[in-house]
């Protein structure tokens, strides 16, 4: 049963015995006779529902801190249904999958599970989770911001937020029998990620800043594209100086090295004189079995790299902060303008496919070889005497 009363403060108070148990909600609304209105449709509304047995506390009070009792004291009251709550479902479902992901993988999932889905689905039965209230949950997703006013989560990330989610509920269905219920949801258009690389003389104006120590670990990004993963989990055996090259074989990923992206990330670069020079250099300095490490002697960590060389560096010539990745889309669009065969680009980055170069890199390769169809058009056009 439920009933409204006004505070002393002169707001309208929603009060409700639910399971034996008081809870009372604010209303926000000061105590007109319009708002009292108001007040009294949604407790009839209220009252009918708990009558019904159906009464969802979120849904009344979506914002409240006492929605995670409420649900603790459904469960408690229903301890023999059939199908599982959410939060118990996905420690089954972790328990079966995570044998075969990668710990940095299963600890992005795990970071998405606490952040995100147990704080909206935890005290939800699986089967009971709507296309509804998965729309809900991603639509508050987008309107979360940051200090400055902008976006906190693009739509990429909130797309990958609902990955697990998808394969939660999708497993469950099969499971217990119940209609997937996601089956009309459609991702977030994904904005077209923007590669942002750097010109010649931008790597040149950088090159020429960084601190010496760094040098050629830089010279090394810039000149292989190798992912920053790939760099730090660069280990001197997999430098084969007698036939000039770099086998990339290990990821250095959070702490732990690991087996490389994808199949076609497992692969062999050719050293050039240049690339060659820098290596020797850095093998004989390193005291680890790794290539490149920090000044205590440790694998390189990506954070320690960006927050302590990349982004004083960038700063310190002037140039605008970037991410430290772009190191590798500055090696594709530079080999690209050099005109280097694409197969060859390809390979060096570990692409399965020349597809990316062409779809990703063309307008920045255009600008960087100051090839803009003058070529053509000064052979089409008769010469004049």
């Amino acid at each position: 049963m439920a009933n409204i009363r006004i505070r002393p403060n002169g707001i309208i108070q929603y009060d409700l015995c639910v399971f034996g148990v008081r809870f009372r909600e604010t209303s926000g609304m000061p105590a007109t006779p319009s708002n009292i209105k108001k007040a009294k449709a949604v407790l009839k509304r209220l009252n009918a529902e708990l009558a019904l047995g159906s009464f969802d506390y979120k849904e009344f009070f979506p914002h409240s801190k006492k929605v995670e009792k409420f649900e603790l004291l459904v469960r408690a009251r229903n301890p023999a249904i059939a199908e599982p709550y959410f939060d118990t479902y996905t420690e089954a479902w972790l328990e079966r999958n995570s044998h075969q992901w990668k710990n940095s993988y299963l600890k992005a999932v795990h970071s998405i599970l606490n952040n995100y889905l147990l704080p909206a689905f935890k005290n939800t039965l699986v089967d009971a989770i709507t296309l509804k209230d998965v729309q809900t949950l991603r639509s508050q997703l987008c309107t979360l911001t940051k200090n400055d006013g902008k976006r906190k989560l693009s739509n990429k990330r909130i797309n990958i937020i609902f990955v697990p989610l998808i394969s939660i509920l999708h497993s469950a269905a099969d499971e217990f029998g119940f209609p997937y219920p996601l089956e009309r949801l459609q991702p977030l258009r994904e904005e077209p990620s923007d590669p942002n690389p750097m010109t010649q003389e931008e790597v040149q104006r950088f090159m020429a800043a960084v601190p010496s120590q760094w040098y050629d670990y830089y010279l090394i990004r810039f000149h292989t594209g190798m992912r920053s993963c790939e760099v730090h989990g660069l280990k001197k055996d997999c430098v084969d100086f007698n036939h000039g090259l770099i086998r990339v074989r290990r990821n250095w990923v959070a702490g732990e090295l690991t087996t490389v992206k994808t199949p076609k990330s497992n692969r062999e670069i050719i050293m050039t004189p240049t690339v060659e020079a820098a290596l020797r250099r850095a093998v004989e300095a390193s005291p680890s079995d790794f290539v490149f490490t920090n000044p205590n002697g440790a694998p390189l960590d990506t954070r320690y790299i960006n927050r302590k060389v990349w982004y004083p560096t960038l700063k310190k010539v002037g140039l605008p902060k970037r991410r430290g990745y772009q190191t590798r889309h500055t090696a594709a669009v530079l080999h690209l303008a050099a005109h280097e065969n694409p197969l060859y680009v390809s390979r060096l980055l570990g692409h399965s496919s020349t597809q990316m170069l062409y779809e990703v890199y063309a307008p920045y390769v255009i600008n960087a070889a100051r090839k803009d169809g003058s070529a053509f058009d000064a052979m089409m056009t008769p010469a004049t005497s």
